[in-house]
Protein backbone atom coordinates (compact mmCIF):
# COMPACT_ATOMS: atom_id res chain seq x y z
CA UNK A 1 0.00 0.00 0.00
CA UNK A 2 2.85 2.32 0.70
CA UNK A 3 4.56 1.94 -2.61
CA UNK A 4 1.09 2.65 -3.99
CA UNK A 5 1.37 5.46 -2.55
CA UNK A 6 4.32 6.84 -3.60
CA UNK A 7 3.30 6.04 -6.95
CA UNK A 8 0.04 7.79 -7.14
CA UNK A 9 2.08 10.74 -5.75
CA UNK A 10 4.84 10.80 -7.96
CA UNK A 11 1.83 10.36 -10.76
CA UNK A 12 0.39 13.53 -9.47
CA UNK A 13 3.40 15.32 -9.01
CA UNK A 14 3.81 14.98 -12.49
CA UNK A 15 0.13 15.59 -13.61
CA UNK A 16 0.95 18.91 -12.07
CA UNK A 17 4.29 19.99 -13.42
CA UNK A 18 2.79 19.44 -16.77
CA UNK A 19 -0.40 21.50 -15.70
CA UNK A 20 1.84 24.57 -14.98
CA UNK A 21 4.28 24.05 -17.96
CA UNK A 22 0.91 23.83 -20.55
CA UNK A 23 -0.71 27.21 -18.58
CA UNK A 24 2.75 29.10 -18.73
CA UNK A 25 2.25 28.57 -22.44
CA UNK A 26 -1.24 29.74 -23.10
CA UNK A 27 -0.37 32.73 -21.41
CA UNK A 28 3.04 33.72 -22.09
CA UNK A 29 3.21 31.65 -25.37
CA UNK A 30 0.79 33.51 -26.80
CA UNK A 31 2.37 36.72 -27.36
CA UNK A 32 5.11 34.92 -29.38
CA UNK A 33 2.59 33.70 -31.59
CA UNK A 34 0.26 35.75 -32.33
CA UNK A 35 2.93 38.83 -32.48
CA UNK A 36 6.51 39.23 -32.77
CA UNK A 37 9.25 41.36 -31.42
CA UNK A 38 12.09 43.50 -32.41
CA UNK A 39 15.38 41.57 -33.35
CA UNK A 40 18.08 41.82 -31.22
CA UNK A 41 21.05 43.72 -33.02
CA UNK A 42 24.72 42.84 -33.38
CA UNK A 43 26.49 43.40 -30.08
CA UNK A 44 29.88 43.52 -31.31
CA UNK A 45 29.78 46.68 -33.91
CA UNK A 46 33.77 48.46 -32.96
CA UNK A 47 33.05 51.61 -34.27
CA UNK A 48 32.52 54.81 -32.27
CA UNK A 49 29.44 55.78 -33.78
CA UNK A 50 27.71 53.64 -36.39
CA UNK A 51 23.25 53.77 -37.90
CA UNK A 52 21.86 51.44 -40.17
CA UNK A 53 18.51 53.14 -41.61
CA UNK A 54 15.49 52.04 -44.49
CA UNK A 55 15.93 54.91 -47.14
CA UNK A 56 12.35 53.89 -48.03
CA UNK A 57 10.97 54.12 -44.48
CA UNK A 58 13.00 56.31 -42.80
CA UNK A 59 13.20 53.32 -40.20
CA UNK A 60 16.67 53.22 -37.89
CA UNK A 61 17.34 49.67 -37.41
CA UNK A 62 20.21 50.11 -35.50
CA UNK A 63 21.57 53.02 -33.98
CA UNK A 64 25.40 53.70 -31.91
CA UNK A 65 25.97 57.43 -30.25
CA UNK A 66 24.21 58.43 -33.95
CA UNK A 67 23.92 62.08 -32.83
CA UNK A 68 27.20 62.41 -30.83
CA UNK A 69 29.93 64.99 -33.28
CA UNK A 70 32.63 63.39 -35.19
CA UNK A 71 34.84 64.56 -37.86
CA UNK A 72 33.73 63.28 -41.19
CA UNK A 73 36.93 63.18 -43.52
CA UNK A 74 36.13 62.21 -46.87
CA UNK A 75 32.68 61.09 -46.84
CA UNK A 76 31.97 65.02 -46.41
CA UNK A 77 32.38 64.57 -50.56
CA UNK A 78 29.22 63.39 -51.18
CA UNK A 79 27.58 66.54 -49.60
CA UNK A 80 29.76 68.68 -52.15
CA UNK A 81 28.81 66.20 -55.11
CA UNK A 82 25.37 67.01 -53.70
CA UNK A 83 26.00 70.89 -53.80
CA UNK A 84 27.70 70.96 -57.13
CA UNK A 85 25.19 68.55 -59.00
CA UNK A 86 22.27 71.30 -58.14
CA UNK A 87 24.12 74.40 -59.47
CA UNK A 88 25.71 72.99 -62.17
CA UNK A 89 23.42 72.17 -65.08
CA UNK A 90 26.11 71.20 -67.94
CA UNK A 91 28.76 69.18 -66.29
CA UNK A 92 30.33 69.29 -69.30
CA UNK A 93 31.46 72.77 -68.87
CA UNK A 94 35.33 73.36 -67.81
CA UNK A 95 36.59 74.67 -64.53
CA UNK A 96 40.22 75.60 -64.29
CA UNK A 97 42.26 74.95 -61.28
CA UNK A 98 43.77 77.62 -59.32
CA UNK A 99 46.86 77.71 -57.09
CA UNK A 100 44.69 77.87 -54.18
CA UNK A 101 42.64 75.00 -55.24
CA UNK A 102 46.05 72.62 -55.85
CA UNK A 103 47.60 73.87 -52.83
CA UNK A 104 45.76 76.16 -50.58
CA UNK A 105 44.55 74.19 -47.72
CA UNK A 106 46.39 70.19 -48.83
CA UNK A 107 47.61 68.61 -46.10
CA UNK A 108 50.78 66.42 -47.01
CA UNK A 109 50.07 62.74 -48.49
CA UNK A 110 46.52 64.05 -49.26
CA UNK A 111 44.73 62.44 -52.17
CA UNK A 112 44.87 64.40 -55.11
CA UNK A 113 44.96 63.50 -58.99
CA UNK A 114 47.66 66.07 -59.67
CA UNK A 115 46.51 68.86 -61.22
CA UNK A 116 48.06 72.32 -61.74
CA UNK A 117 47.15 75.88 -61.56
CA UNK A 118 45.65 76.14 -65.28
CA UNK A 119 44.85 72.71 -65.42
CA UNK A 120 41.20 72.81 -67.13
CA UNK A 121 38.38 69.47 -66.75
CA UNK A 122 34.81 69.13 -66.94
CA UNK A 123 33.29 69.42 -63.98
CA UNK A 124 32.17 65.96 -64.75
CA UNK A 125 35.72 64.52 -65.03
CA UNK A 126 36.27 66.63 -61.89
CA UNK A 127 33.15 64.60 -59.94
CA UNK A 128 34.45 61.15 -61.08
CA UNK A 129 37.33 62.19 -58.95
CA UNK A 130 36.21 63.37 -56.07
CA UNK A 131 33.73 60.51 -55.60
CA UNK A 132 35.71 57.69 -56.70
CA UNK A 133 39.51 58.80 -56.11
CA UNK A 134 38.91 61.33 -53.25
CA UNK A 135 40.93 63.96 -54.99
CA UNK A 136 41.24 66.90 -52.61
CA UNK A 137 41.91 68.80 -55.55
CA UNK A 138 39.65 68.66 -57.68
CA UNK A 139 36.82 69.13 -54.44
CA UNK A 140 38.59 72.68 -54.26
CA UNK A 141 38.29 73.10 -57.72
CA UNK A 142 34.51 72.44 -57.93
CA UNK A 143 34.24 74.26 -54.62
CA UNK A 144 35.73 77.69 -56.33
CA UNK A 145 34.00 76.99 -59.93
CA UNK A 146 30.74 76.89 -57.89
CA UNK A 147 30.82 79.59 -55.29
CA UNK A 148 33.96 81.17 -55.57
CA UNK A 149 35.89 80.02 -52.37
CA UNK A 150 35.53 77.15 -50.08
CA UNK A 151 34.29 79.48 -47.67
CA UNK A 152 31.33 80.50 -49.88
CA UNK A 153 31.01 76.96 -51.11
CA UNK A 154 30.81 75.82 -47.14
CA UNK A 155 27.93 78.20 -46.65
CA UNK A 156 25.98 76.38 -49.27
CA UNK A 157 27.03 73.08 -47.98
CA UNK A 158 25.85 74.21 -44.35
CA UNK A 159 22.37 75.53 -45.99
CA UNK A 160 21.70 72.47 -47.62
CA UNK A 161 22.18 70.46 -44.69
CA UNK A 162 19.80 72.43 -42.65
CA UNK A 163 17.23 71.67 -45.44
CA UNK A 164 17.68 68.61 -45.42
CA UNK A 165 17.21 68.22 -41.05
CA UNK A 166 20.51 67.99 -40.24
CA UNK A 167 21.24 69.50 -36.57
CA UNK A 168 24.45 67.82 -35.80
CA UNK A 169 26.77 69.26 -38.51
CA UNK A 170 28.58 72.11 -39.60
CA UNK A 171 31.09 71.85 -42.45
CA UNK A 172 34.24 74.01 -43.19
CA UNK A 173 35.33 72.88 -46.47
CA UNK A 174 34.44 70.66 -49.37
CA UNK A 175 36.64 68.33 -48.89
CA UNK A 176 36.88 67.21 -45.13
CA UNK A 177 39.95 67.50 -44.41
CA UNK A 178 40.10 67.88 -40.15
CA UNK A 179 39.01 71.39 -38.72
CA UNK A 180 37.55 71.47 -35.24
CA UNK A 181 34.40 73.30 -36.78
CA UNK A 182 33.62 70.62 -39.35
CA UNK A 183 32.15 67.96 -37.85
CA UNK A 184 28.71 65.53 -38.44
CA UNK A 185 26.90 62.86 -36.72
CA UNK A 186 25.55 59.63 -38.00
CA UNK A 187 22.12 60.50 -38.15
CA UNK A 188 22.95 63.73 -40.19
CA UNK A 189 25.36 61.34 -42.90
CA UNK A 190 22.55 58.89 -43.26
CA UNK A 191 20.11 62.05 -44.24
CA UNK A 192 22.85 63.33 -46.97
CA UNK A 193 23.39 59.66 -48.52
CA UNK A 194 19.52 59.47 -48.39
CA UNK A 195 19.06 62.41 -50.44
CA UNK A 196 21.88 61.93 -52.67
CA UNK A 197 20.99 58.12 -53.46
CA UNK A 198 17.78 59.79 -55.04
CA UNK A 199 19.66 61.71 -57.59
CA UNK A 200 20.30 59.45 -60.62
CA UNK A 201 23.27 61.16 -62.18
CA UNK A 202 24.53 60.62 -58.15
CA UNK A 203 24.16 57.42 -58.57
CA UNK A 204 25.36 56.56 -61.98
CA UNK A 205 28.59 58.35 -60.99
CA UNK A 206 29.21 57.30 -57.42
CA UNK A 207 28.45 53.45 -58.82
CA UNK A 208 31.04 53.30 -61.29
CA UNK A 209 34.13 51.12 -60.81
CA UNK A 210 36.45 53.07 -63.00
CA UNK A 211 36.70 56.22 -64.87
CA UNK A 212 39.43 57.88 -67.00
CA UNK A 213 39.54 61.59 -67.34
CA UNK A 214 40.92 63.70 -69.61
CA UNK A 215 44.55 64.62 -69.40
CA UNK A 216 46.43 66.83 -67.33
CA UNK A 217 50.04 69.08 -67.31
CA UNK A 218 51.55 66.18 -65.45
CA UNK A 219 49.89 63.53 -67.52
CA UNK A 220 49.60 64.59 -71.08
CA UNK A 221 49.40 61.59 -72.79
CA UNK A 222 45.68 60.25 -73.28
CA UNK A 223 46.58 57.02 -72.79
CA UNK A 224 48.71 57.44 -69.23
CA UNK A 225 47.85 54.75 -66.21
CA UNK A 226 47.83 58.02 -64.19
CA UNK A 227 44.66 59.20 -65.40
CA UNK A 228 42.60 56.26 -64.64
CA UNK A 229 41.01 56.42 -61.47
CA UNK A 230 39.51 53.30 -59.37
CA UNK A 231 36.47 53.13 -56.82
CA UNK A 232 38.18 52.97 -53.19
CA UNK A 233 35.00 51.61 -51.67
CA UNK A 234 35.82 48.44 -51.48
CA UNK A 235 32.45 46.40 -50.93
CA UNK A 236 31.78 47.72 -54.17
CA UNK A 237 34.31 45.68 -56.10
CA UNK A 238 34.18 42.42 -56.63
CA UNK A 239 38.48 41.93 -56.58
CA UNK A 240 38.27 42.87 -52.71
CA UNK A 241 37.37 40.35 -50.05
CA UNK A 242 34.98 43.03 -48.55
CA UNK A 243 32.63 42.86 -51.79
CA UNK A 244 28.93 42.62 -50.61
CA UNK A 245 26.38 42.02 -53.25
CA UNK A 246 24.27 44.94 -53.94
CA UNK A 247 25.80 48.20 -52.76
CA UNK A 248 25.27 50.68 -55.31
CA UNK A 249 26.83 53.83 -53.42
CA UNK A 250 28.78 54.98 -50.67
CA UNK A 251 32.08 56.98 -49.90
CA UNK A 252 35.24 56.29 -47.68
CA UNK A 253 37.21 58.26 -45.71
CA UNK A 254 40.27 58.71 -43.31
CA UNK A 255 42.06 61.19 -41.38
CA UNK A 256 44.37 60.42 -38.44
CA UNK A 257 41.89 62.56 -36.29
CA UNK A 258 38.65 61.29 -37.81
CA UNK A 259 39.32 57.58 -37.75
CA UNK A 260 38.08 56.03 -40.70
CA UNK A 261 34.63 56.76 -41.89
CA UNK A 262 32.41 55.10 -44.30
CA UNK A 263 28.40 55.80 -45.74
CA UNK A 264 27.63 53.05 -48.11
CA UNK A 265 23.79 52.39 -49.51
CA UNK A 266 22.67 48.87 -50.21
CA UNK A 267 19.48 47.42 -51.86
CA UNK A 268 18.35 43.44 -51.54
CA UNK A 269 14.78 42.26 -51.36
CA UNK A 270 13.26 45.43 -52.52
CA UNK A 271 14.79 47.17 -49.33
CA UNK A 272 17.45 49.93 -49.43
CA UNK A 273 19.91 50.15 -46.65
CA UNK A 274 22.14 52.87 -45.29
CA UNK A 275 25.26 52.52 -43.30
CA UNK A 276 26.98 55.42 -41.62
CA UNK A 277 30.26 54.55 -39.59
CA UNK A 278 31.90 56.93 -37.95
CA UNK A 279 35.42 56.91 -35.71
CA UNK A 280 35.71 53.02 -37.17
CA UNK A 281 38.97 51.47 -35.72
CA UNK A 282 40.01 49.58 -39.01
CA UNK A 283 36.63 47.69 -38.74
CA UNK A 284 34.20 50.07 -40.90
CA UNK A 285 33.63 47.55 -43.51
CA UNK A 286 33.17 44.57 -41.16
CA UNK A 287 30.37 46.74 -38.84
CA UNK A 288 28.76 47.65 -42.33
CA UNK A 289 28.37 43.87 -43.28
CA UNK A 290 27.63 42.66 -39.72
CA UNK A 291 24.91 45.67 -39.61
CA UNK A 292 23.32 45.15 -43.15
CA UNK A 293 23.56 41.10 -42.67
CA UNK A 294 21.74 41.99 -39.61
CA UNK A 295 18.73 44.10 -41.41
CA UNK A 296 17.97 41.53 -44.54
CA UNK A 297 17.81 38.76 -42.36
CA UNK A 298 15.39 40.03 -39.33
CA UNK A 299 13.24 42.31 -41.46
CA UNK A 300 11.12 43.21 -44.48
CA UNK A 301 10.13 46.50 -46.16
CA UNK A 302 6.27 47.16 -47.29
CA UNK A 303 4.69 49.55 -49.55
CA UNK A 304 2.33 51.31 -46.70
CA UNK A 305 -0.08 51.84 -49.73
CA UNK A 306 -0.70 47.71 -50.16
CA UNK A 307 -1.08 47.56 -46.54
CA UNK A 308 -2.89 49.88 -44.35
CA UNK A 309 -6.15 49.87 -45.07
CA UNK A 310 -7.72 52.03 -42.62
CA UNK A 311 -5.29 54.87 -43.65
CA UNK A 312 -5.48 53.78 -47.74
CA UNK A 313 -9.42 54.51 -47.31
CA UNK A 314 -8.63 58.08 -46.47
CA UNK A 315 -9.25 58.46 -50.37
CA UNK A 316 -12.80 58.06 -49.73
CA UNK A 317 -13.28 60.81 -46.87
CA UNK A 318 -14.40 63.41 -49.56
CA UNK A 319 -17.31 60.88 -50.76
CA UNK A 320 -20.79 59.55 -49.23
CA UNK A 321 -21.90 56.22 -50.45
CA UNK A 322 -19.53 56.42 -53.08
CA UNK A 323 -20.51 59.85 -54.28
CA UNK A 324 -17.91 62.57 -54.37
CA UNK A 325 -18.40 65.78 -52.52
CA UNK A 326 -15.57 67.68 -54.79
CA UNK A 327 -15.69 66.25 -57.73
CA UNK A 328 -12.16 67.22 -58.59
CA UNK A 329 -10.52 65.98 -55.22
CA UNK A 330 -9.14 62.74 -53.65
CA UNK A 331 -6.57 61.76 -50.56
CA UNK A 332 -4.46 59.29 -50.95
CA UNK A 333 -1.38 58.05 -49.53
CA UNK A 334 2.13 58.05 -52.05
CA UNK A 335 2.32 54.50 -53.47
CA UNK A 336 6.67 55.08 -52.21
CA UNK A 337 6.15 55.47 -49.10
CA UNK A 338 6.76 52.32 -46.79
CA UNK A 339 7.57 50.45 -43.41
CA UNK A 340 10.16 48.26 -42.27
CA UNK A 341 8.60 45.53 -40.38
CA UNK A 342 10.72 42.70 -38.71
CA UNK A 343 9.48 39.59 -40.46
CA UNK A 344 7.75 37.76 -37.71
CA UNK A 345 5.18 40.71 -37.00
CA UNK A 346 2.59 41.40 -38.77
CA UNK A 347 1.14 44.74 -40.10
CA UNK A 348 -1.90 44.89 -37.70
CA UNK A 349 0.42 44.66 -34.67
CA UNK A 350 1.51 48.54 -35.37
CA UNK A 351 0.16 51.37 -33.84
CA UNK A 352 -0.27 54.61 -35.89
CA UNK A 353 -1.37 58.10 -35.71
CA UNK A 354 -2.63 60.81 -37.70
CA UNK A 355 -1.18 64.63 -38.16
CA UNK A 356 -1.84 67.91 -39.60
CA UNK A 357 1.18 69.44 -37.97
CA UNK A 358 3.68 69.36 -40.95
CA UNK A 359 6.65 71.88 -41.63
CA UNK A 360 7.23 74.01 -44.53
CA UNK A 361 9.46 71.27 -46.02
CA UNK A 362 6.89 68.59 -45.20
CA UNK A 363 3.70 70.42 -47.12
CA UNK A 364 6.37 71.35 -50.07
CA UNK A 365 4.95 68.27 -51.89
CA UNK A 366 1.34 69.12 -51.56
CA UNK A 367 1.37 66.79 -48.26
CA UNK A 368 -1.79 67.66 -46.12
CA UNK A 369 -1.46 65.05 -42.79
CA UNK A 370 1.51 62.39 -41.91
CA UNK A 371 0.82 58.92 -40.95
CA UNK A 372 3.69 57.75 -38.11
CA UNK A 373 3.46 54.05 -37.69
CA UNK A 374 5.19 52.38 -34.44
CA UNK A 375 6.10 48.90 -33.25
CA UNK A 376 6.55 49.18 -29.39
CA UNK A 377 9.18 51.81 -29.20
CA UNK A 378 10.35 52.24 -32.97
CA UNK A 379 9.07 54.36 -35.43
CA UNK A 380 9.04 52.03 -38.45
CA UNK A 381 7.70 54.06 -40.80
CA UNK A 382 6.14 57.35 -42.60
CA UNK A 383 3.62 57.83 -44.67
CA UNK A 384 2.21 61.46 -45.95
CA UNK A 385 -1.57 62.08 -46.82
CA UNK A 386 -2.02 64.17 -50.15
CA UNK A 387 -4.83 65.79 -51.44
CA UNK A 388 -4.84 65.20 -55.54
CA UNK A 389 -6.54 67.55 -57.92
CA UNK A 390 -7.79 65.33 -60.71
CA UNK A 391 -8.43 68.40 -62.56
CA UNK A 392 -5.20 70.00 -63.10
CA UNK A 393 -5.66 69.25 -67.11
CA UNK A 394 -9.29 70.15 -67.20
CA UNK A 395 -7.95 74.10 -66.78
CA UNK A 396 -10.66 76.89 -66.59
CA UNK A 397 -13.15 77.15 -63.32
CA UNK A 398 -12.71 73.65 -63.02
CA UNK A 399 -9.32 73.78 -61.73
CA UNK A 400 -9.97 76.89 -60.00
CA UNK A 401 -13.38 75.35 -57.96
CA UNK A 402 -11.00 72.89 -56.87
CA UNK A 403 -7.98 74.84 -55.15
CA UNK A 404 -10.44 76.72 -53.53
CA UNK A 405 -12.19 73.91 -52.59
CA UNK A 406 -8.94 72.16 -51.15
CA UNK A 407 -8.20 75.31 -49.30
CA UNK A 408 -11.61 75.12 -47.71
CA UNK A 409 -11.31 71.51 -46.79
CA UNK A 410 -7.59 72.15 -45.46
CA UNK A 411 -8.54 75.07 -43.31
CA UNK A 412 -11.45 72.87 -42.31
CA UNK A 413 -9.66 70.68 -40.79
CA UNK A 414 -8.67 70.83 -37.27
CA UNK A 415 -5.01 71.11 -36.11
CA UNK A 416 -4.14 67.69 -34.92
CA UNK A 417 -6.00 64.64 -35.13
CA UNK A 418 -4.39 61.54 -33.69
CA UNK A 419 -6.14 58.24 -34.14
CA UNK A 420 -4.06 55.46 -32.31
CA UNK A 421 -4.63 51.81 -33.18
CA UNK A 422 -4.36 50.58 -29.99
CA UNK A 423 -5.80 53.02 -28.13
CA UNK A 424 -8.93 52.72 -25.48
CA UNK A 425 -9.92 56.14 -26.85
CA UNK A 426 -10.52 57.38 -30.51
CA UNK A 427 -10.55 60.23 -32.66
CA UNK A 428 -11.98 59.68 -36.38
CA UNK A 429 -10.97 61.45 -39.17
CA UNK A 430 -14.00 63.69 -40.97
CA UNK A 431 -15.88 61.26 -43.36
CA UNK A 432 -15.04 57.97 -41.27
CA UNK A 433 -16.68 55.52 -39.34
CA UNK A 434 -15.69 54.89 -35.68
CA UNK A 435 -13.15 51.90 -35.55
CA UNK A 436 -15.52 50.35 -33.75
CA UNK A 437 -17.94 49.01 -36.81
CA UNK A 438 -14.60 48.36 -38.56
CA UNK A 439 -12.60 45.44 -39.30
CA UNK A 440 -10.19 46.20 -36.48
CA UNK A 441 -12.64 44.64 -33.83
CA UNK A 442 -13.58 41.77 -35.94
CA UNK A 443 -12.36 38.67 -34.10
CA UNK A 444 -11.52 37.12 -38.30
CA UNK A 445 -10.20 39.38 -40.61
CA UNK A 446 -10.35 38.32 -44.31
CA UNK A 447 -7.47 39.56 -46.51
CA UNK A 448 -8.27 39.54 -50.09
CA UNK A 449 -5.37 41.10 -51.16
CA UNK A 450 -2.99 38.76 -49.20
CA UNK A 451 -5.34 35.65 -49.63
CA UNK A 452 -5.28 34.77 -46.10
CA UNK A 453 -7.37 35.26 -42.93
CA UNK A 454 -5.88 36.63 -39.87
CA UNK A 455 -6.74 35.52 -36.38
CA UNK A 456 -7.10 38.38 -33.64
CA UNK A 457 -4.74 38.37 -30.54
CA UNK A 458 -7.82 37.58 -28.00
CA UNK A 459 -9.09 34.49 -30.33
CA UNK A 460 -5.40 33.34 -30.75
CA UNK A 461 -4.69 33.24 -26.43
CA UNK A 462 -8.68 31.42 -26.36
CA UNK A 463 -7.84 28.80 -28.21
CA UNK A 464 -4.13 28.49 -27.27
CA UNK A 465 -5.68 28.44 -23.62
CA UNK A 466 -8.46 25.37 -24.45
CA UNK A 467 -5.82 23.90 -26.37
CA UNK A 468 -3.53 23.92 -23.28
CA UNK A 469 -6.55 22.05 -21.38
CA UNK A 470 -7.61 19.30 -23.58
CA UNK A 471 -3.85 18.75 -23.20
CA UNK A 472 -3.86 18.24 -19.57
CA UNK A 473 -6.77 16.27 -19.69
CA UNK A 474 -5.42 13.37 -22.09
CA UNK A 475 -2.44 13.70 -19.77
CA UNK A 476 -4.35 12.65 -16.83
CA UNK A 477 -6.27 10.30 -18.29
CA UNK A 478 -3.07 8.88 -19.45
CA UNK A 479 -1.96 8.49 -15.90
CA UNK A 480 -5.17 7.16 -13.92
CA UNK A 481 -5.13 4.52 -16.62
CA UNK A 482 -2.04 3.45 -16.41
CA UNK A 483 -2.25 3.66 -12.20
CA UNK A 484 -5.14 1.69 -12.88
CA UNK A 485 -3.77 -1.10 -14.89
CA UNK A 486 -0.49 -1.10 -12.73
CA UNK A 487 -1.64 -4.30 -10.80
CA UNK A 488 -2.48 -6.49 -14.03
CA UNK A 489 0.56 -5.79 -15.80
CA UNK A 490 2.80 -6.89 -12.36
CA UNK A 491 0.81 -10.21 -12.29
CA UNK A 492 1.34 -10.60 -16.34
CA UNK A 493 5.05 -9.60 -15.31
CA UNK A 494 5.72 -12.45 -12.90
CA UNK A 495 3.31 -14.95 -14.85
CA UNK A 496 6.11 -14.52 -17.52
CA UNK A 497 8.66 -15.04 -15.63
CA UNK A 498 7.49 -17.93 -14.37
CA UNK A 499 6.38 -19.95 -17.18
CA UNK A 500 9.95 -18.76 -19.08
CA UNK A 501 11.48 -21.02 -16.10
CA UNK A 502 9.19 -23.73 -15.35
CA UNK A 503 8.90 -25.34 -19.00
CA UNK A 504 10.64 -28.31 -17.57
CA UNK A 505 8.28 -29.48 -15.17
CA UNK A 506 6.30 -32.71 -14.98
CA UNK A 507 2.87 -32.74 -15.13
CA UNK A 508 2.00 -33.29 -11.73
CA UNK A 509 4.69 -29.86 -10.96
CA UNK A 510 2.50 -28.02 -13.27
CA UNK A 511 -0.97 -28.57 -11.66
CA UNK A 512 1.06 -27.55 -8.90
CA UNK A 513 2.36 -24.32 -10.16
CA UNK A 514 -1.02 -23.69 -11.41
CA UNK A 515 -2.27 -24.13 -8.37
CA UNK A 516 -0.09 -21.78 -6.04
CA UNK A 517 -0.41 -19.25 -8.94
CA UNK A 518 -4.47 -19.01 -8.44
CA UNK A 519 -4.08 -18.55 -4.44
CA UNK A 520 -1.82 -15.72 -4.89
CA UNK A 521 -4.11 -14.23 -7.71
CA UNK A 522 -6.91 -14.86 -4.91
CA UNK A 523 -5.13 -12.76 -1.93
CA UNK A 524 -4.13 -10.07 -3.98
CA UNK A 525 -8.34 -9.52 -4.77
CA UNK A 526 -8.55 -10.13 -1.40
CA UNK A 527 -6.29 -7.30 -0.14
CA UNK A 528 -8.53 -4.84 -2.27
Amino acid sequence: MKKKREHFHAALLILLLFAGLFLRLGSEGIAFAAGGSWPSPPADIQSNGAILIDSDSNAVLYAKNEHEHYFPASITKVLTAVVVLEHVKNLDEKLTFSSSATSGNLEANSTVIGAVPGDKLSVRDCLYSLLLHSANDCANALAEHVAGSNEAFAELMNQKAAELGCTDSHFMNPSGLDNPEHYTSCADMAKILQYAIKNPTFRQIDSTQVYTHAPISKYPDIGAKENTIYAHHHMMRRAYRDFYNGVFAGKTGYTMTAGNTLVTACKRNNMTLICVILNGHHSQYSDTRKLFDFAYDNFSSIPISKSDSPYASLQNNLKVDGIPLVNALELSIGESDHITLPKDVEFQELNSSLSYELSEREKSDGSIARVDYRFQDHTVGIAYVKLLDRSMNAGGDAAEDAVNAAEAFTESMPGTIRSERSGEEESTVAGQLSRGNRRSQAPLIFDKKGGRIIVQKPILRVLAILLAIVLILLLAFLILYLYQRQEEFTRKRRRSRMLKHTRDLTREQKARRDLMLGKRSGRNKRRF
